[in-house]
């Protein structure tokens, strides 16, 4: 191996070392499954690294990168995102021809545990026929993954990187994170610019009245009242946002067991405002 094709992965180092032995000894399996427990921890830019090192550099042709799409029908846009049967049909079509210029074909499947069911036993069938090509698989759920899949499949551990580790990949991206947001983005780089996203969206004036619980019930019923507004995806975000920050200065198994309650609620659909004004009254 000429040049190291992992040099702007940080961490992961069990990972790079077992992909640099396939590459050094020429034996690329015909399947992996780059598996990790969070998502952005570098597995997608670790399969372009190794799928431009087998299909050669600036080789685009022969590489093909499926991802989760929504449904054609227009009515059903904001429904779930899937990996459909249509597009491992164009997998198959995509090796069924010669590389361009490679030894072989790569595939790489993001988010593969959003297979529909169709799709997955499919993509089974095709694991099972000898092809011209590797496979990657990668996905941060690999338990919704079906066990005949992962069984074809050479697994490739990520871990959650380091608080220095994240640091770093987010300064080589000019991105500043704060104590708060490290703590509680699991390891994960794409977690911490996420949580960097989202706090963002949230008003400042109301992230600073919420330093501490509120003491005033007026203010409190002010504070509910403009949180229950929001979308549901923000409401889970800033109760674990608040979780961290609350416990780091009372350490109240209290105000735990409210928030353990209060985000099983919301994810029961019980009325926000209902969840809030009981979280946040004094």
């Amino acid at each position: 191996m000429k040049n190291n094709p992992f040099t702007e992965i940080t961490g992961q180092h069990t990972a790079k070392l077992l992909l640099t032995e396939a590459i050094e000894q020429n034996k690329i399996a015909p399947a992996y499954l780059f598996s990790s427990q969070v998502e952005g921890v570098g597995k997608g830019k670790t399969a372009l690294a190794i799928a431009t090192e087998i299909a050669g550099e600036n080789n685009h042709l022969d590489i093909l990168q499926i991802k989760p799409t929504h449904p054609e029908n227009t009515s059903q846009q904001k429904g779930i995102p899937a990996i459909r049967v249509e597009q491992v049909r164009e997998v198959i079509e995509f090796l069924s021809t010669s590389a361009v210029k490679a030894k072989q074909k790569v595939v790489i499947i993001h988010e593969a545990d959003m297979l529909n069911p169709t799709a997955a036993n499919k993509l089974l069938k095709t694991l099972e026929e000898p092809k011209t090509g590797t496979f990657i698989l990668i996905s941060s759920y690999p338990q919704k993954l079906l066990p005949t899949i992962k069984s074809r499949c050479q697994i490739i551990p990520f871990q959650r990187l380091t608080d220095e580790e994240v640091i770093s990949v987010l300064k080589d991206q000019q991105i500043e994170v704060t104590e708060k947001i490290l703590a509680i983005s699991s390891g994960s780089p794409g977690q911490a610019i996420a949580n960097i996203t989202m706090l963002a969206s949230i008003s400042k004036e109301i992230t600073s009245q919420l330093e501490v619980p509120p003491d005033d019930i007026l203010n409190a019923l002010s504070l509910s009242n403009s949180i229950s507004s929001w979308n549901h995806e923000t409401q889970l975000w800033l109760l674990t946002y608040l979780q961290h920050n609350w416990w780091q200065k009372f350490k109240s198994t209290q105000l735990l067991a409210k928030f353990t309650q209060a985000r099983k609620q919301l994810l029961h659909h019980v009325t926000p405002r209902s969840v809030w004004d009981n979280l946040l009254l004094p």
